[in-house]
């Protein structure tokens, strides 16, 4: 098993067994919807800038405090959906009882541990640890919203990658491929608003295509 971890993949070793972790575009894509994205982002940081770390007193006090089991449970389910085997044992459990309370329960690893990991794989799965670049025209601006595929898309389009290994790319390995295929010194190069909407609507077309052909399949069963 190789492990990048600049790309930030990483790894728990637990009872002799080494568990791998990838923060890749598929992975945030399992974590939800667009929106569910930013908003787990958001708790597993208490609404801090991700800089914060869980050993901070402030911090220490939210995750003691009203958002623990939301900060911890949100937390569990990020290191989930990077891993693909079952870690409840060590990283948690959470349920919502009947009466709609969420309830958290701790696994083997202790919770400021499964937080500062969940904060690292959201870094490379989302933000990403290279610096951003920036298509030509287009404002830096807060989004509500985390759209996994506008960036497998862009890859496939822009990086000449297939979209298997594109839906393997963490943010950090896309944003580092990007700064590499558009240097700073040829940024009018990069592809505009114009060409990101092209791309976008090859997607859907693509998307379509896929529904129109499992539509055909089971219609054939």
């Amino acid at each position: 098993m190789q492990v990048i971890t600049d790309i930030g993949q990483a790894v728990i070793r637990a009872g002799g067994r080494e568990i791998f972790l990838n923060p890749s575009f598929l992975a945030m894509s399992r974590i939800g919807a667009p929106e569910d994205i930013v908003r787990l982002f958001v708790t597993v940081h208490a609404g801090h800038y991700p800089t914060h770390r869980i050993s901070e007193p402030a911090i220490m006090r939210d995750v003691l405090a009203r958002c623990f089991a939301e900060m911890a449970a949100a937390a569990a389910r990020v290191v989930t959906a990077c891993c693909t085997e079952n870690i409840s044992h060590l990283i948690g459990t959470y349920k919502v009882t009947t009466k709609g309370k969420l309830f958290y329960r701790p696994g083997l690893l202790p919770v400021a541990d499964v937080i500062e990991l969940a904060r690292h794989l959201l870094r490379h799965g989302v933000m990403g640890d290279q610096p951003p670049e920036q298509l030509k025209g287009q404002k830096n601006e807060y989004s509500s919203k985390f759209d996994v595929r506008s960036f497998v898309y862009t890859a496939v389009a822009h990086l000449g990658m297939s979209e298997a290994d594109a839906w393997n790319m963490t943010m950090t390995s896309f944003r580092a491929a990007m700064n590499a295929k558009f240097p700073a010194k040829e940024k009018d190069k990069i592809p505009t608003e114009e060409a990101y909407d092209e791309v976008m609507g090859w997607a859907d077309k693509m998307v379509e295509l896929d529904a129109q052909r499992s539509a055909t399949t089971n219609s054939e069963d």
